[in-house]
């Protein structure tokens, strides 16, 4: 063999060897490619939930935070179509707990858990009934209320007396059996969410005073061995043991009370024998303590002066003689 042919042979090797070369570096290439991706290290897989708030229709966004992640497949848990973003969008149409899944280049899976609550209640202001009701009214008075919505077709009334529907007509009639501030309320169609709520002070009904019968001697019935003792000295002997003794200075500060509606003008009976009824004089004019309470209750009052004048030989308040006026704010 002369110099020329081995100089072709080594050439021809020389070439072999580096496509050989070539050939197992790209080989060797894409197998350690091909195993980088699929030995993807599926501990380091890291999600984001963000969400305003966790209720049924609000928007919930999920975002793949893992470096080197090629491909992504969002399970949102509802049966709803996969998505294959790193950002994916996502509203719930139903509240609950949801096991959402992500499977990063098809290999590694990670799974958190979202927990969606109601759809959070929106007050309408017009649905609510329009309820139009008088400031006040007396015991014993008839109250006639009607709604006026459109479309209704079923209410439920209740005056604040009793705990069950009073009416379930579109008209709703009322008599009150005692006095106080009430709250009157009305469903419509069954939508307790937008009920109507309305407030009433129910007075007092007035009751004249009777004065007390005294039975004569001549008037028992003969054979009676027990001695005359007259009703009205009983009845003081009574009032010595049980009426309370009240400064007019603490009266004073019950009236304010009242004025502020912290207390009723009926927690003051015990004062009065238990009628409050009773005739008195404010700022010069006659009225009944009643319809004085009735009046400034609700009112910002400063007393000037006060004069009680109680039943001789017991505390029982007779008349009260008193000034007022109005603060100013």
């Amino acid at each position: 063999m002369n110099k020329n042919s081995n100089e072709t042979i080594i050439k021809y090797l020389d070439k072999n060897v580096i496509v050989l070369f070539l050939s197992v570096f790209l080989a060797s290439g894409t197998v350690l490619a091909y195993r980088v991706f699929t030995d993807f290290p599926c501990e380091q897989i890291v999600i984001d939930v963000n969400a305003r708030a966790y209720r049924v229709g609000e928007l919930v966004k999920f975002t793949d935070l893992t470096e080197h992640s090629e491909s992504w497949q969002w399970h949102f848990g509802d049966s709803s179509a996969v998505s294959n973003k790193r950002e994916a969008l996502h509203v719930y149409s139903k509240p609950g707990k949801y096991e959402v899944k992500l499977k990063v280049n098809n290999s590694c899976e990670t799974t958190q858990t979202v927990i969606i609550k109601e759809k959070k209640f929106v007050l309408n202001p017009n649905k609510i009934p329009k309820l139009i009701v008088p400031d006040s009214i007396t015991v014993g008075q008839k109250l006639i209320l009607s709604d006026s919505t459109p479309g209704a077709y079923s209410w439920e009334w209740r005056f604040g007396e009793t705990a069950n529907a009073n009416a379930i007509t579109k008209t709703a009639e009322y008599t009150y059996t005692d006095f106080g501030l009430k709250t009157i309320t009305l469903v419509v169609n069954g939508d307790v969410n937008h009920m109507a709520k309305q407030r009433i002070r129910v007075y007092a009904e007035a009751i004249e005073e009777q004065p007390l019968e005294r039975i004569r001697p001549e008037q028992r019935e003969i054979g009676w061995d027990i001695p005359y003792e007259p009703e009205v000295e009983k009845t003081e002997e009574k009032k010595k043991k049980e009426i309370p003794f009240i400064s007019e200075s603490d009266f004073e500060v019950e009236l304010i009370k009242v004025s502020d509606e912290k207390i009723t003008e009926k927690e003051l009976e015990v004062y009065f024998c238990g009628n409050i009824n009773k005739s008195i004089v404010v700022n010069g004019k006659n009225t009944t303590f009643l319809v004085f309470c009735q009046k400034i209750r609700g009112k910002n009052i400063r007393i000037k002066r006060i004069t009680i004048f109680r039943n001789e030989g017991s505390n029982c308040i007779e008349n009260i003689n008193l000034e007022y006026n109005r603060k100013i704010l």
